[in-house]
């Protein structure tokens, strides 16, 4: 699929509906598209990299070349005795024109498979850029997830240590359960400690590739169509990845101007043929008295000369060095065609990693969603069992840590999803920015998470991703 290398995300992003609402995926994206470094160094290297195919060109056009020169001689001729001196200028305009030359046509086929590698390699760069905004995007979410957990998770086991120092104190538990609870706290907290510092060093990562400061951002949908591989059938991401894959593409790329370097180094051996044409003027001034002209000096003011005609060359012997050239180019195209090869075996493998990671997480989506009305099921009953006295305060803080654990790897499973569809997407050469539009639909346009104001004081388990 032929796409504008250098065109930006077409999304409408207008100043108050920055201000007004949290920003999404588009806003992130555009931001990164104007700022991230890698993405505007690959750029610039992409269109620097059409020069190539301009330059394999030349060598089969006209050359015009123009030499000019002043000159002062002084010359003593014996027989005669009698001396020279005089000025000259001498203007020569050479016009040469390639009839045949076969290293200089190989080498423009060569130039076109390098500028397809480079197109190959910018189309590449194209979808890290989307991989890098959607890892940082939802990086930030991930970790803010996992903060909201730790901290909901701290406030629990919190209030469970000081209900167990209650009961202590009138002497319904024994210390052992104050020290377990106070353990269970004390992990809790390394843990929140953790989660705030991943959640810093996330929200830090998206300001240094977009260059800006998000207050807010819009948060992941709970109901989201997370149903596996689209196609269904592997071995449809199996035919696109062998042929669209960019690591595919560059590799043959590579093996095809491989193959022209050695034809090219082949026509170096060959006969070239040329039209050449040539006009030289060149004009003469005495100095002092000597005297110019039509005489027996044989010194005339102006001289002027056209040749038109054909040269042959053929370089004959020059110690061995062109063979050797045209059987390294020989063995290394030989070696490019044989990694060709093997980026076809290793995208197949990588393809079929990425389908079935989908495919699983599509499944482990779901579990997840499970394992949480499990899990709190299992604290609501061992919460009634400790307070009736058939169950210890370890067997709570278990069930406590259980759900909350549950709740981490629901979310963690949901974004492992997106990601991973993105790079299974990328796997057959069809990730682009447009992605992340259509990816900025399973955002909320009403639940959104503050940046720089992580301290969930007074907020509930409501606020984080529980499924019922």
């Amino acid at each position: 699929m032929k796409r504008s290398p250098l065109k930006p995300l077409a999304l409408a992003i207008t100043l108050l509906s920055m201000g007004a609402q949290a920003a999404d995926l588009k806003q992130v994206a555009n931001a990164a598209w104007d700022y991230d470094s890698t993405w505007r160094a690959e750029r610039q290297t992409w269109e620097a990299e059409q020069e190539t195919l301009v330059q394999g060109r030349a060598a089969l056009l006209p050359t015009i070349d123009a030499r000019y020169g002043r000159y002062r001689t002084d010359r003593d001729i014996e027989e005669g005795n009698f001396n020279q001196k005089y000025d000259s200028e001498a203007t020569t305009v050479t016009l040469s024109q390639p009839l045949f030359r076969l290293d200089a046509w190989y080498g423009f086929k060569e130039a076109k498979a390098v500028v397809s590698t480079a197109e190959a390699e910018f189309q590449q760069a194209r979808q890290d850029f989307v991989l890098r905004v959607a890892q940082g995007y939802f990086g930030v979410l991930r970790a803010w997830d996992t903060l909201v957990s730790a901290q909901a998770e701290e406030k629990a086991i919190s209030r469970q240590l000081e209900q167990t120092n209650e009961r202590f104190e009138v002497g319904l538990v024994p210390a052992t359960e104050v020290e377990e609870a106070q353990a269970a706290y004390d992990l809790t907290r390394v843990n929140l400690i953790v989660a705030e510092q991943d959640f810093a060093i996330a929200r830090d990562q998206l300001e240094t590739l977009t260059g800006q400061r998000w207050e807010t951002l819009a948060e992941l949908r709970e109901q989201l169509p997370m149903e596996g591989p689209q196609p269904a059938a592997m071995q449809d991401w199996l035919d696109k990845a062998s042929v669209q894959n960019p690591q595919v593409l560059v590799a043959q790329g590579n093996a095809t101007a491989a193959g022209f370097t050695a034809d090219r180094q082949f026509g170096a051996m060959m006969p070239q043929v040329a039209l050449v044409g040539t006009y030289s003027h060149t004009h003469t001034s005495p100095r002092g008295d000597s005297a110019v002209g039509t005489t027996s000096s044989g010194i005339t003011p102006d001289n002027h000369g056209t040749e038109v005609g054909i040269e042959i060359s053929m370089p004959l012997f020059r110690g061995g060095g062109l063979n050797s050239q045209r059987k390294q180019a020989a063995l290394r195209a030989d070696a490019a065609d044989q990694l060709y090869q093997q980026a076809i075996r290793d995208v197949t493998q990588q393809t079929r990693t990425f389908y079935r990671t989908v495919e699983a997480d599509a499944l482990r989506v779901s579990a997840r969603k499970q394992a949480i009305r499990s899990a709190r099921a299992a604290l609501e009953a061992t919460q009634s069992g400790y307070e009736v006295g058939t169950r210890n305060v370890v067997d709570l803080l278990n069930a406590q840590q259980a759900l909350y654990g549950a709740l981490r790897d629901y979310a963690n499973a949901r974004y492992d999803y997106i990601l991973n569809t993105l790079n299974l997407k990328a796997a057959t050469g069809e990730l682009d920015v447009e992605d992340l539009a259509s990816l900025n639909d399973w955002l909320s346009d009403q639940e959104s998470l503050d940046l720089y104001d992580p301290d969930l004081e007074g907020q509930s388990e409501a606020q984080m991703v529980i499924p019922r």
